[in-house]
């Protein structure tokens, strides 16, 4: 198949796809669903708990960690929902397909507050960070694959859902502990 042919293609297969997530969403995530309220949940109650809880004189430190958290795994999210690892079958709207809940909100704020409690507590980082990844990918994944909000295909599986959100809190650390230091607030 020559250049453009392909091209075509995929641009045809895309508009098909497009078609069959609208009407999918539409008649099974969509407004009248239950779950796009618990997706709409789980968007606001975690901004409004780190509206009441952050730390606001170290609001920009803790926001960029949240940031990079997000940034991180919406990235991971969107690759492992490429390639047809995760899926997620009821999101907020046809037009993000992959987890933004989960991954733009409910992460990011819990290992914000995680991190923190950690550093004004003086409490060990990677210990929370770990109990919150085992939390996260064995209960709230769990559940999540139990109320068909999360479907892992070709291999995947909570283990490596607990892998990655260890890898993508510790990243978040160091990521903000390096820009505290280039900033000079980092012992």
């Amino acid at each position: 198949m020559k250049k453009e042919q392909l091209y075509e293609s995929i641009l045809d297969k895309k508009e098909e796809l497009l078609t069959l997530t609208r009407q999918y969403w539409s008649q099974y995530a969509g407004i009248n669903t239950w779950y796009f309220w618990g997706n709409i949940a789980t968007i606001l109650l975690p901004l409004f708990i780190l509206y009441v809880l952050i730390d606001r004189k170290r609001i920009f430190e803790i926001t960029f960690f949240g940031y990079t958290a997000h940034v991180l795994w919406a990235n991971i999210d969107n690759i492992l929902s490429m390639n047809n690892l995760i899926i997620h079958p009821h999101s907020l709207t046809h037009m993000l397909p992959v987890g933004v809940t989960v991954t733009a909100v409910l992460f990011p704020v819990t290992y914000m507050l995680i991190y923190q409690f950690c550093t004004n507590y003086n409490r060990n980082f990677y210990l929370y960070a770990v109990v919150a990844s085992i939390i996260f990918a064995f209960g709230f994944g769990g559940l999540s694959l139990l109320i068909d909000l999360l479907r892992l295909e070709n291999g995947m599986n909570l283990f490596y859902l607990f892998l990655i959100d260890i890898i993508v809190a510790f990243l978040s650390l160091w990521l903000t502990k390096l820009f505290l230091k280039i900033k000079g607030t980092y012992a």
